[in-house]
């Protein structure tokens, strides 16, 4: 690709990757297949004025093609027609130069952007992150791994993507339903007792040995751990994972079906890591999730991942103490926040940054 292209493209994407969460939502169902429209028409005025897809697209009721439910458009404008689509709401032709016709000569249908203009500024530089490895991810671009500081706790990049969530064998997991998940960083292990002692001081009664994994906290006290991790380490962004980042990291070929006869934890990082090199996603701990227990389908906007909201919080993945048909990537657990089990854990997330969390 040209420089000068590469130079106009990439605000574009940098731009539009701040918004990607809202603009794939109010997209619909046209962001399926369309990616790369949606990510184009998210940059624009288009977008910043509430005129979406239906607008010029129809609502395509009716329309469903095929089993996974994609919708065909009822119009498809070209050329001539897209103008005429723009004297809807520009009825004086361009604002610059009257013209009213061609639009696309001089804009991108989906961005309403000028080639000829400059480039729109690049995003401000977000807060850096440790590498503990020069090795980078081709294709996010980002170190895959990086290293907290002063915890020695190493954290993978988790890159992304769609997963299936759910189970039809677990009845609060029903339905089987598609998502999206943002990359993020993920802690390669469980938080232990060393790390929670570094950040929090000790804990009286506190399980012995520095490498076992936290257990007897509550999602209040990971939320009050997390609020001193991020006071003390640039940049920021710790949080706990959302349980759709959980089962979306968990179900990366994790095949280990871990800690199915012991009767207490195991030292963290003592089992098989799955492909993205995470240890114990099933077993040892149950790990703590930021969301609210809520039915699925999952959905972000619906306020389950309020901090704020009260109601039971969801853990993840099974502890020392549960049979095997507990350990499951769908497993879902809740109960009240404030509570503190021997077999509860956590796990840490953090947000790329310059991207939305979630």
């Amino acid at each position: 690709m040209k420089p000068a292209i590469l130079a106009i493209v990439l605000p574009w994407l940098a731009l539009a990757w701040q918004d990607s969460d809202k603009q794939l939502k109010d997209a619909g169902v046209c962001a399926r297949c369309h990616v790369i429209s949606v990510v184009e028409w998210g940059v624009a005025r288009h977008w910043k004025s509430g005129t979406n897809c239906v607008a010029c697209h129809g609502v395509s009721e009716g329309h469903v093609i095929d089993e996974r439910n994609n919708v065909k458009p009822d119009r498809f404008p070209h050329a001539a027609a897209i103008a005429g689509l723009c004297l809807d709401c520009h009825k004086d032709g361009c604002p610059k130069s009257g013209q009213k016709a061609s639009c696309e000569n001089c804009h991108h249908v989906h961005a309403l952007v000028n080639p000829n203009a400059p480039p729109p500024p690049a995003a401000p530089p977000a807060p850096s992150i440790a590498a503990s490895t020069q090795r980078r991810d081709p294709v996010a671009g980002l170190p895959s791994e990086t290293i907290v500081p002063g915890l020695n706790l190493t954290m993978v990049l988790v890159r992304g993507g769609t997963v299936d969530l759910g189970s039809d064998s677990i009845l609060n997991a029903r339905p089987v339903h598609t998502v999206r998940v943002q990359p993020l960083y993920l802690s390669a292990r469980e938080l232990t007792e060393g790390q929670w002692k570094a950040i929090m001081g000790p804990r009286p009664g506190a399980p012995t040995g520095s490498n076992l994994p936290v257990t007897q906290v509550s999602w209040e006290d990971a939320q009050a751990f997390l609020a001193k991790l991020n006071e003390s380490v640039p940049g920021g962004g710790f949080r706990l994972p959302t349980e759709a980042e959980w089962e979306f990291a968990a179900r990366a070929g994790d095949t280990s079906g871990d800690a199915l006869d012991l009767k207490a934890p195991r030292p963290a990082g003592q089992g098989k890591p799955n492909p993205l090199g995470l240890f114990d996603m099933r077993g040892n701990v149950w790990e703590w999730c930021s969301s609210l227990d809520r039915g699925y389908p999952y959905d972000t906007s619906d306020g389950r991942e309020s901090a704020i909201t009260p109601g039971l919080r969801i853990l993840r993945g099974g502890g020392f103490a549960d049979t095997a048909s507990w350990i499951t990537a769908a497993t879902r657990h809740a109960d009240r926040p404030g509570r503190r089990l021997p077999w509860y854990g956590l796990r840490i997330a953090r947000s790329i940054p310059g991207q939305p969390a979630k």
